[in-house]
């Protein structure tokens, strides 16, 4: 699975997955994707075969059932952060998304159009 990841997340997030073998990109680390707006970001991504890793759960839920309703083939997946079980600006929260998001690609076959939660039980 490749993976996109909004921009509220740090780079290094997508760092620490690249070292793990997984194909992960950031939106901090893309000049021309920050401050895209979430239907362009998703869009970006069905282009990229990537799913979107994001915690903007009601804007990307109503942009993700758009796409539903509009296009023939589904989405490559998005994987929602819930903010209360991962707030990203504790300390240690870029090694606690990281290894969620890691373990989730790794152990979790995604079939196309799937929506997963990472909720902090990970």
């Amino acid at each position: 699975m490749r993976l996109l990841i909004d921009e509220m997340f740090a780079a290094a997030i997508a760092e620490s997955l690249r070292d793990s073998g997984i194909d992960a990109i950031a939106i901090q680390e893309v000049p021309e994707l920050r401050g895209l707006p979430d239907d362009q970001v998703f869009v970006h991504a069905q282009l990229e075969q990537r799913c979107v890793v994001t915690e903007n759960i009601a804007d990307f839920v109503a942009v993700e059932t758009a796409w539903r309703a509009e296009q023939p083939r589904p989405h490559r997946g998005l994987i929602l952060v819930h903010p209360r079980g991962f707030p990203r600006h504790r300390r240690g929260a870029i090694g606690r998304i990281a290894q969620a998001l890691r373990a989730l690609v790794t152990e979790t076959d995604v079939e196309p159009g799937t929506i997963l939660w990472l909720d902090g039980s990970a």
